[in-house]
């Protein structure tokens, strides 16, 4: 009987050595390339691109950076950034609203798509549906009467 004990064990060590070896697979290059991002200011570049994209979401064009950065580099970094724009310049009740509910569909993209690339799934397409299906549901959010709402709240 211990023997088998010693075997499930055993499995369970490597399972998880194995495990914690191929997310830093992902995590390490992962932690690299957001640095070069934020350094050379290729998110906030990419947002100011991206502005039209805001407005059909209902969002104000001062959503968009930290939404970018809740996008490609995950939540953590991305409510930090909120965070730290809505100290220097207010975001309305709306666009956090409607930012939470995109980052909570699509988030990490970069992280996740690996995850899901080591696991054998399509990068690609994982990657587009998951932006697509949160920018519809953002979209409509954007138009319930809820969300009207705060915006009128705020007026």
């Amino acid at each position: 009987m211990s023997e088998s004990w010693d075997v499930i064990f055993r499995e369970m060590l490597d399972g998880s050595i194995s495990t914690v070896l191929n997310l830093l697979k992902v995590m390490v290059p992962l932690m690299i390339l957001t640095e070069v991002l934020m350094t050379y200011n290729v998110v906030e570049k990419l947002a100011k691109k991206l502005e039209g994209l805001a407005g059909i979401m209902g969002m104000s064009r001062n959503a968009i950076f930290p939404l970018m950065v809740g996008v490609i580099m995950g939540v953590s970094y991305g409510a930090g950034t909120i965070m730290e724009i809505n100290s220097r310049n207010n975001l309305s009740k709306k666009d956090m609203m409607l930012f939470g509910v995109f980052i909570f569909m699509c988030h990490g993209i970069i992280e996740t798509g690996m995850l899901f690339g080591i696991a054998g799934a399509s990068v690609i397409v994982v990657t587009l549906v998951r932006l697509l299906l949160a920018f519809v549901v953002t979209v409509i959010a954007a138009r319930t009467r809820w969300i009207r709402n705060l915006e009128k709240q705020q007026q």
